[in-house]
């Protein structure tokens, strides 16, 4: 069929003007569009639709970006606007048929034109943000630190060259006193009055978009609208509250629709009415609006996006060893929304660990977690990482434990995990400990989780049934394999030989082990095995009853 034959079948449509081989005007609703064909030869390509010659129409998704033609060359002259009727990577196009895909175009469209006023606000609300940014003005981008959503608060403006930072008061970021020679990057305009204001009913809340814009009545709905109460009572108490003492104020929004998470910012210029509150200010003395272009970076937010688990936020992780295994956890904790992190080791990094050392060729020579720090600092100002350059001591461990949240050791000597163990169990950790480790040749290694508070700790891997030291029991290889994976160095000095699969297993397999932690799905000490085929609780026993350390030697 040709896209003739296919728009005939519709009795809303009349063809008007054909301009190529199936290219084409039509009229539908009495608004005349433009209709490109998906390419014969591409299979991924799909049918495009522009409105022609209609700039106000303010329906969702017809954009306000726009195109005028003015020298007649194989288009007639007018304004053409593209009406966006797919999400991107929505549908592989490749497996719809040609004519598949012209139907499905002008179904879109017909439903589109079709949408009552509530469907409508929700299409808007899911692009609300392209919409904002669209229609806002001003050279600089304005980029919001939030620490939660959901609560008013004063915020601080700090301009750079071309951002300027809404940071939540509370919140500090860790380039904040960057500066560029001796000028500072961000430089704090204490005479910005910003404040957050948290949406709690979004409804008929719509952006700015064709043929509407934001005036003092879109401001005065949200904090005192007459049908709908848009913001809670504590806000609305906060704002009676609060005397601005200028004239402009930065007014940060934040709200959440059903599939998006939206912050606007705008700046309000107010009558100089001195003695005012916040709320009074804007519901009688706004003179002007003016919707800023806004992003929003804070840890959070970006931690929302990626569906990380945000329950890690606030907690406070003590990793012990920045080795191979150390640095692909510490990496993965704060890609994965560990936001504090503080990490021991006393060790410089060396050419012959590159390869399996989480950040490639950076700082040979130097301490490994003080390298760690540097880099993992970088990722966001709001990430805090710091690093000791010195072996953990008992002492050092006892004070560090009323700070943190979880201890989490990377370590591969035996001898001093066991010394740990006997420390933490002494002491009776009320926090959750971690102890991951490797066997030789870069098939097994192994995760143990303990609380202190219950029987069962690493110390009874290395316990017999009759209460004697043993090796690991936890341990798969075998002595031969064990033999083999060893490089010596000289000097009785050995090395472990394994590549980076096993790290990436094992770093994968903890974070998995802290989510379950943290949602209470691990509750008891358990051990977990891992290899290459399969990651599973170990059948190895455990605890052991008669452990020296944490059980009855007696029985």
């Amino acid at each position: 069929m040709s896209v003739r034959d296919i728009l005939e079948t519709y009795e809303e449509i009349t063809i008007g003007e054909q301009i190529l081989e199936d290219i084409l005007f039509f009229t539908l609703f009495k608004k005349t569009f433009l209709f490109f064909p998906p390419d014969k030869d591409n299979p991924s390509s799909k049918a495009n639709v522009y409105l022609y010659n209609d700039e106000l129409l303010d329906f969702p998704h017809i954009m306000l970006r726009e195109e005028k033609i003015t020298d007649g060359t194989g288009l007639p002259n007018g304004t053409y606007r593209w009406v966006c009727l797919f999400e991107q990577d929505s549908i592989v196009n490749t497996l719809v048929p040609y004519e598949d895909k012209i139907f499905d175009c002008i179904d879109r469209l017909i439903e589109l034109l079709s949408m009552n006023p509530v469907e409508r606000e929700r299409e808007f609300q899911k692009e609300f943000m392209f919409y904002w940014n669209s229609e806002a003005g001003g050279e600089k981008t304005f980029v919001a630190y939030l620490g939660q959503e959901s609560k008013f608060t004063e915020m601080d403006a700090f301009y750079g060259t071309k951002k300027v930072r809404l940071i939540e008061q509370g919140i500090t970021l860790s380039d904040i006193d960057a500066r560029d020679k001796s000028e500072r990057k961000w430089v704090h305009h204490i005479e910005n009055e910003v404040y957050y204001i948290p949406i709690t009913d979004g409804r008929g809340i719509l952006p700015p978009h064709k043929g509407f814009k934001w005036s003092a009545y879109e401001v005065q709905n949200i904090v005192y609208g007459k049908k709908i109460e848009h913001i809670s009572d504590d806000t609305f108490e906060q704002m009676r509250t609060i005397s601005p003492k200028t004239q402009n104020l930065i007014l940060v929004f934040g709200m959440k629709t059903a599939q998006s998470n939206v912050t606007f910012a705008l700046r309000v210029r107010c009558n100089n009415c001195k003695g005012h509150t916040l709320l009074e200010k804007l519901l009688s003395d706004i003179t002007t609006v003016e919707s800023l272009p806004t992003e929003r970076k804070d840890y959070l937010y970006l931690c929302e996006q990626i569906g990380n688990d945000i329950g890690l936020l606030n907690k406070r992780v003590l990793l012990i060893g920045a080795g191979s295994l150390g640095s692909y956890v510490a990496f993965e904790l704060v890609k994965n929304g560990v936001q504090k992190l503080k990490i021991y080791d006393d060790d410089k990094l060396v050419e012959e660990n590159l390869l399996r050392w989480a950040y490639g060729g950076i700082g040979v020579g130097s301490n490994k977690a003080t390298l760690i720090q540097m880099l993992l600092n970088l990722l966001h100002p709001e990430i805090s990482v710091e690093a000791c350059a010195e072996k953990l001591g008992e002492n050092t461990l006892m004070e560090e434990i009323p700070n943190m949240d979880m201890i989490i050791f990377t370590i591969g000597n035996s001898d001093e995990q066991l010394k740990f163990n006997s420390i933490l169990k002494k002491a009776k950790c009320f926090i959750p400990v971690i102890y991951a480790w490797l066997e030789e040749g870069g098939e097994h290694s192994h995760i143990l989780f303990v609380n202190y508070q219950q029987t069962g700790c690493f110390e009874c891997l290395y316990t017999d049934s009759q209460g004697t030291l043993v090796n690991n029991r936890a341990r798969k290889n075998t002595g031969e394999a064990m033999e083999n994976g060893m490089i010596r160095n000289g000097c009785g000095g050995t090395r472990a030989a394994y590549g980076t699969s096993i790290l990436l297993r094992t770093t994968a397999a903890l974070l998995d082990t802290i989510r379950d932690i943290e949602k209470e799905k691990i509750t008891e000490n358990t051990l977990i095995d891992i290899s290459s085929d399969r990651i599973a609780v170990s059948d190895t026993e455990f605890p052991m009853e008669v452990c020296d350390c944490c059980g009855d030697s007696s029985k």
